[in-house]
Parts: structure tokens; sequence; C-alpha cells
């Protein structure tokens, strides 16, 4: 097989989760490729898959728009793609407007180069309408598929003819740090489930016995302290409504003849100032105050409040700890139909203007420092 310069692939799969590779319920349907003279698409048959190896494994460059995704479905197939240097479209493009078009779609690029366009049937006629990619006529699904491919290398030629020697340098360091992190997110975290499952149920514990405490400041007034503006109204003074059920008759006929009936009464409370609100915190809502977890460990209550006060920043440390680490882990984990005790959460190149990674599904860079210990080494086994 002679030498292949540039080499375009895409991969079509069901849409589960957005064809999420690692949710079991999801399956690669075709692989679509293309060079400068040929291209095509077959279903990933053992026979395709080693003619996509040998073609990886005899270019220069690989191309691809999101082409992390790709690699994903190929290595679930035994094909990996580390020796080619890699330039992915997508960040091409983020690269060229200086890291202000954040996930440019492959459409969006093709109209602003006149390009061309998508096949775009597969999406409105098919995708749009519930039916899932392995349902879609093959003909239909492989002429998507290679005009997809074609136009994804039109687009890697176009920007390498705009991207400067300098960036173009960049260009290349963001495809292999892509290596990287396709590696790290096909592995995932491995954490401790029980563990996990262990400290949410703990901590949704104190969270209730906080609640409890502070519910009997007012005790017939229904607080809803996970509100921010009933929050503020606790603590700076306010307004809190209710609504009531104010019995008003009997039906007189129908289904219900006899019963009594209600209908819903606003009651409005007035609540005293506990905390004097830190200065410039007041929210464009009038009356109502910042509540969040940097302004409250702000506040200076006072002596007859500190313990009141106290409370409620631990009530918030809680439930910002439960919701984001314990119960977001076990959340992401559930929703994407993941193996269990393991995270694949996304790390993504294409979205801060600063050029730093961020991630996503779930935030593994935003775990809080007291569920750290939920993640352990597979290698210890």
């Amino acid at each position: 097989m002679g030498n292949t310069d540039v080499l375009c692939l895409d991969v079509e799969t069901t849409t589960w989760n957005n064809g999420n590779p690692f949710n079991p319920k999801n399956s690669l349907v075709c692989i679509a490729w293309a060079t400068e003279h040929e291209s095509g698409c077959e279903p990933p048959t053992p026979e395709f898959l080693e003619f996509i190896k040998n073609k990886i494994s005899s270019t220069s460059i690989l191309t691809g728009h999101n082409i992390k995704f790709d690699l994903h479905w190929l290595r679930k197939h035994g094909v990996t793609a580390l020796e080619p240097r890699i330039f992915d479209t997508q960040i091409g493009e983020f690269l060229l407007t200086d890291q202000k078009s954040k996930y440019p779609a492959l459409e969006d690029c093709l109209v602003k180069y006149e390009l061309g366009h998508k096949y775009d049937i597969v999406k409105n006629e098919y995708w749009a309408k519930g039916v899932n990619t392995n349902e879609i006529p093959w003909d239909i699904l492989s002429e998507y598929a290679i005009q997809d491919v074609r136009m994804t290398l039109a687009l890697y030629k176009k920007q390498s003819e705009l991207m400067k020697p300098t960036k173009r340098r960049l260009w290349f360091l963001q495809g292999e740090d892509l290596k990287i992190l396709q590696e790290m997110e096909y592995n995932g975290l491995k954490y401790d489930e029980d563990l996990c499952e262990e400290r949410s149920r703990d901590i949704e514990g104190q969270i209730q016995q906080i609640t409890r405490q502070l519910s009997a400041v007012y005790g017939s007034i229904p607080i809803n302290f996970n509100s921010g503006d009933d929050l503020s109204a606790f603590l700076y003074g306010g307004t809190v409504k209710e609504i009531r059920k104010k019995h008003i008759g009997f039906f007189k006929s129908g289904q219900k003849i006899g019963e009594p009936r209600y209908q819903n009464e606003e009651v409005v409370h007035e609540l005293p100032r506990l905390v004097q609100p830190l200065p410039r915190s007041e929210l464009k809502k009038k009356g109502f105050y910042a509540t969040n977890a940097d302004t409250l460990l702000k506040l200076k209550p006072s002596k007859k409040t500190k313990e009141l006060v106290g409370l409620i920043q631990q009530q918030v440390r809680l439930d910002t700890l439960l919701s984001k680490s314990y119960n977001g882990i076990r959340k992401a984990n559930r929703e994407q139909n993941w193996e269990p005790g393991r995270l694949h959460g996304q790390f993504n190149q294409v979205t801060v203007a600063t050029g730093r990674l961020s991630s996503s599904s779930p935030n593994l860079q935003n775990i809080d420092g007291d569920a750290l210990d939920l993640f352990i080494s597979r290698y210890d086994e």
C-alpha cells in the first residue's frame, strides 16, 4: 500500500446519549474514510477494520472533525492511531478564531469557507424523527458519511492554507494532547461505588438535621432553604410567600359532589433581618441579596446569630458536596449507562478562550477535595 499523505475518518454510531462510546447500548454502524483521490464507507467487519488499520499506519496525517469521538470507537474495535500526526478540524477552527468559537460545528465551518454542505437528509428525515442510525437505509447513510469525510478533508485543506506556521505548530501539539486525552477518557476513572453511596446517605442525613434546626426558628413559616429568595429573606429580612388551601365550600354536582372545595390562597410572611448583608451584594431582584457560598463565608454575624449563620454555611457546603460530587458521580454513571464504578468524563480542548482544558459529563476538574478518596487505582488489585 502506497503512502497516504492525509487520511480523513468519520464513524457513524447509534445515538443513545449522543452516541457515547462507553454506553453498551450503542454500536458502531459504519466507518467512512477519504484521501485526496479515493473514499469509501463500510460496516465494521473484521476485513474492513484491518483495511482501516493499514490505512492509518501508512498515513502521515490523520484528520477529522471532533476526531477523539471517532478514535474511541475505532479503539473499541482494536484500531489505534498513535503514529500519525492528528489535525482535528474542530480544534483548527477554534485556533483560527483565536479560541473564540466554542465547539465549532462542521456545517458552520463549511458555510464559512464556502466549501459546500453536509448531507442533511440523515439528520432531518431520520434522526430528527427518532430513527436510529442502524435503521437508516444503507445507501443514504453511506452517502451521508462519505460526504462528511470529503467535506472534512476539504476543510482541513482550507484551514491549512490559512494557518500561520506558529499556529500550525500549536495545532499539531493539540493533536498530540488529543491522543493522551483519548487514552484518559477511554480508560476512565475507577471509584468506590459503595463508599460513594454511603457518603451520600450520611450527608443527606446531616442536611435533614440542619434543616430541622433552621426551620425551628420560624416553626409555622415554611421556608425552602434551597431557594435563594427564601434564604435571603431568612438571613437579611424580607418576604416569604406561602400557598395555602382555603376551604370555600362543597362540590354540588359531578363526580366530587359533597366533597370539600378549596382554592389557593397566597400568604405573605414578613421576616426580620438577622444579619447585615455585605455591601454591593444586592441582587437585580430588589430586596434580595446574594446567598452563595463565598458570600456566606464573608458575613459578620452577631454573637446571637453566629451559630445560625454557621448552620447555613454548613448546609450550603454539604448541598454542594452532595450534588456536585457524590450524587453527581452516581448520576453521571447511571445516566450514561457506564460500567459500574467507572467514570468516562470528557476533556474539552475547544471551550475556554485561554486555551486551558475543561471537563464535562461529569466535570472531573470540579470534584471536591473531600471526595477525592473515592477514586482508587485499578493497579492495586
